[in-house]
């Protein structure tokens, strides 16, 4: 028989989660009665575990477990008891790509078989598309969230545009001066109003939720109306990352040195919209990436277009205004969201 799916709120804690040094929470453990390497049919149990990964354990009215990690986390070894009557079940798996064990096990009295052990998050969404598929929108404003390692958040979600469910991910206000050399200098409060930012705000969670992103720079009315966008679609969470990484004028020379390796973007999002190999206009795509500037788009619409100017006056305050020769005045705001 077919194990039954769990809901979609019970999202599956990611491999950034189960990187770090504790593996307390709940989980799922799901055994069979066959070591063939896959779970056909079997039972599903939930546990909480408390320790770390050097010792775990867990404990009900009926079991006790405890076990350990070894290689960095991608081992585990651990026994399952019944209190009565007394039988010992001996598990041992590694991690997957997804960040859930899995493995083999046996016991005292000669039964064995398969086992997997899923991280479970509390039912909350994720991400403002989470909120949007699950019927709950109420339109574009502040919505809670969880991230991937438990954090509440309070985001702004854009519902209605460019097909809804956008998270604001960063923000750079107009007030703020353009030399960001590392997106660690970004703070931690998110801004929760894209018409009126004020906060020099970025995301530094795990991307794995999302998979699109639109940037949007130069804006100055509502909902950016007089701005600049750019999109990328179906994006893995290292391509998200590299998009997040040229908000830092240091960080982009340093993982993309060249405008080739930034990661390719639209201008649209309708189907055979023209493809821009690193986000930059064509004229310079065979050039280096240079520290002057800050942001993922470059002159892919208008001169002079980007998040910040980087190392390039540095003193210039907001987001360029896109055009040749005129400097940022302090004006303009620019804007990241995935979904």
């Amino acid at each position: 028989m077919k194990l039954p799916l769990l809901p979609i709120s019970a999202l599956l804690v990611s491999n950034f989660a189960l990187a770090q040094t504790t593996l307390e929470g709940n989980y799922i453990l799901t055994t069979d009665n066959l070591q063939n390497g896959v779970i056909e049919s079997g039972t599903s149990q939930e546990i909480t575990i408390i320790g770390d990964k050097v010792h775990f354990m867990s404990q009900t009215a009926s079991q006790f477990l405890s076990g350990n990690t070894s290689i960095m986390g991608n081992v585990i070894d651990f026994k399952l008891s019944d209190k009565t009557p007394s039988n010992t079940q001996y598990f041992l798996g590694n991690v997957d790509v997804q960040g859930n064990y899995s493995g083999t096990w046996f016991a005292e009295n000669g039964t064995k078989g398969d086992w997997t052990l899923s991280a479970l998050q509390s039912d909350a969404a994720t991400s403002c598309k989470d909120i949007l598929d699950a019927g709950l929108s109420q339109g574009d404003g502040v919505y809670d969230i969880t991230t991937a390692s438990g954090e509440a958040l309070s985001v702004y979600c854009d519902m209605t545009r460019d097909g809804g469910g956008w998270t604001l991910v960063g923000s750079y206000p107009a007030s703020e001066t353009g030399g960001i050399y590392r997106i660690e200098q970004y703070g931690s409060i998110p801004e929760t109003d894209p018409n009126n930012v004020t906060k020099l705000w970025l995301y530094k969670g795990e991307l794995s939720v999302f998979s699109d992103v639109k940037e949007q720079v130069s804006c100055s009315t509502l909902d950016c109306g007089d701005g600049y966008n750019v999109y990328g679609t179906n994006f893995t969470s290292r391509e998200l990352e590299l998009v997040r990484y040229n908000w830092g004028a240091k960080d982009r020379v340093e993982l993309m040195p060249k405008n080739s390796d930034k990661p390719s973007c639209t201008t649209s999002l309708e189907p055979g919209a023209t493809v821009y190999e690193g986000c930059v206009g064509t004229a310079y795509i065979g050039g280096n990436v240079a520290d002057t500037t800050v942001g993922w788009q470059g002159d892919v619409l208008a001169s002079h277009c980007w998040v910040a100017t980087g190392t390039y006056k540095p003193g210039s305050k907001g987001s360029a205004i896109c055009s040749r020769g005129s400097l940022p005045n302090g004006t303009q705001w620019a804007l990241l969201w995935m979904r």
